[in-house]
């Protein structure tokens, strides 16, 4: 059986979460208790919707892992809203400049307006109770991961699986503010990605009935195609040769090394582009699968690479090149964790972008990965 997430995530934050954060937040216990109530499945819904596939679990172990999120804080999670409590600073702020763009991207303010008209509490309460209870959320999911020593494609099949689990505790005001028509618009997606998870391992199981179909044939009968291709080939070179040798016999067969023709399929994919919100630094998740996918092909082909920003004309020059150095970086230093040697990164100056149809404003918002 899946587990379900959204309970045991309810369980490591503590029965009397709601009371201390209604404390810390100067709000009444029944509106925080609401707020939380509607908060967490939406935050774990739109986890299980970008990790519930392989790139995506990928992205979100890349995330969870570079922003620093202690896991010994969740055995004392009281603690934290101690006075002037160092661990709530440094949650707030890693939620704040970090974690919650990355999961809400442009739709955060959005999210804020959605929580404090349906629980009650104030706009600036709902903006730290979600600052605090995503990274914390993410923490939880970083020791879940651990403890049960999860892969990418373990965790994308744990996080497709979490649909049921939502079904009924997600509050369709928050939902309709992420952009959903419906809870079943929001749900659905996860379930077709469920669908899609389930396809896949069921086409690994028949590769591997085919391939054990396979294993059990002769050595004759699987080699006896590639001895006639060998023989109608070398017959072939020697007509053409005008040198009608006969085939000698016994003749070892040529192997022909495929590491050039490895490495430029698999360099193929770049330049790879990775985008950002508008004013924004950070890497969201979808950001950090297309980094982690791009270190793996690195580390494997033995390649270099540039990071390079872009930006529009629009708004002030000096800002927007300063924004786009910020964003390389971030993308280096990802590029970093993922295990790429620094030496192995050259970043470029920004380059700009001209404006010109619609929406090209986003495109130009990106920092790519180019191979040098």
């Amino acid at each position: 059986m899946n587990a379900n997430l959204l309970s045991l995530s309810r369980m490591a934050l503590g029965d009397d979460f709601s009371r201390q954060a209604a404390q810390f937040l100067g709000e009444s216990p029944a509106g925080t208790q609401s707020a939380v109530s509607s908060l967490l499945p939406v935050v774990l819904g739109t986890i299980a919707q970008k990790g519930a596939t392989s790139q995506g679990a990928s992205g979100l172990m890349s995330l969870i892992g570079g922003a620093n999120l202690d896991t010994s804080s969740l055995g004392n999670v009281a603690g934290l809203f101690g006075s002037g409590s160092a661990g709530m600073r440094s949650l707030l702020k890693t939620g704040t400049n970090t974690l919650v763009p990355s999961l809400f991207g442009d739709k955060s303010g959005a999210v804020v307006n959605a929580l404090s008209s349906a629980s009650g509490i104030k706009k600036t309460s709902a903006t730290t109770l979600i600052a605090m209870i995503v990274p914390l959320v993410l923490t939880w999911l970083k020791k879940f991961i651990g403890d049960k020593g999860l892969n990418a494609g373990s965790l994308s099949t744990l996080l497709a699986g979490q649909g049921p689990n939502l079904k009924g505790a997600v509050d369709s005001r928050i939902t309709s503010a992420l952009g959903f028509s419906s809870l079943a618009a929001f749900l659905g997606g996860l379930g077709r990605q469920s669908v899609d998870t389930a396809q896949r391992a069921g086409a690994t199981i028949a590769g591997g009935a085919t391939a054990a179909t396979a294993a059990a044939r002769s050595p004759l009968t699987r080699w006896l195609p590639w001895l006639i291709a060998a023989v109608v080939l070398f017959v072939l070179w020697n007509l053409l040769m005008g040198k009608p040798t006969p085939l000698p016999e016994n003749a070892p067969m040529v192997s022909v090394s495929a590491t050039n023709s490895t490495t430029t399929a698999a360099a193929a994919f770049l330049p790879a582009k990775v985008y950002f919100d508008v004013g924004a630094a950070a890497i969201d998740v979808d950001g950090s699968a297309k980094i982690a996918a791009v270190a793996e092909a690195v580390k494997k082909n033995n390649l270099k690479v540039t990071v390079t920003g872009y930006t529009d004309r629009t708004g002030d020059l000096a800002q927007n090149q300063e924004l786009a150095r910020s964003r390389a970086a971030g993308v280096r230093d990802a590029l970093k964790t993922a295990g790429i040697a620094e030496t192995s990164i050259e970043i470029k100056e920004p380059m700009l972008v001209e404006i010109g149809a619609a929406g090209a404003d986003a495109q130009a918002r990106h920092v790519e990965i180019g191979r040098q």
